[in-house]
Parts: C-alpha cells; sequence; structure tokens
C-alpha cells in the first residue's frame, strides 16, 4: 500500500545558522488514507508523515507534512 498525497521531490534542510534547528528528520505519525494492495483498496491507516521543503510549483521556503509510508514503524513518535 501506497500513502495518498501529493507527489514531491526530495526534500532538503540546511542551518543558516545556529538559532535555526534542522528539521529534516523531524517525522510524526497520523492518520492517512494508504490505498493499493491486491484488491486497490483505499483505507483509514496510521502513516509516518516527514516535513518536505522546497516542494515544486510552491513558493520558496514553503514546507509541508506529508506521507512517507503507511505504517509508523521506525516514526519518531
Amino acid at each position: 500500500m501506497v500513502p495518498m498525497g501529493p507527489e514531491a521531490g526530495g526534500f532538503s534542510a540546511m542551518v543558516l545558522n545556529e538559532t535555526r534547528r534542522r528539521l529534516g528528520s523531524f517525522q510524526l505519525c497520523a492518520p492517512c488514507t494508504c490505498c493499493g494492495g491486491s484488491r486497490g483498496g483505499c483505507m483509514l491507516s496510521p502513516c509516518c508523515y516527514a516535513i518536505n521543503c522546497n516542494i515544486p510549483n510552491r513558493p520558496f521556503g514553503f514546507c509541508s507534512f506529508t506521507p512517507k509510508s503507511c505504517d509508523c514503524l521506525g516514526c519518531n513518535l
């Protein structure tokens, strides 16, 4: 199964100075709709979300949470 959401390229984050935090590895677990499997059905399941920044066709610096996987295994809670 794969999480349904907008396609986005990789994300990047850099530390500009010591007062800013690096958010590239921040993840959280939250519900999302996952589709696929043998029948191609969709179901609500816990998903691992990560921060994506500099998304194509969005303003510079725009960041959002996007689902990365249809489970929360290995996701920082």
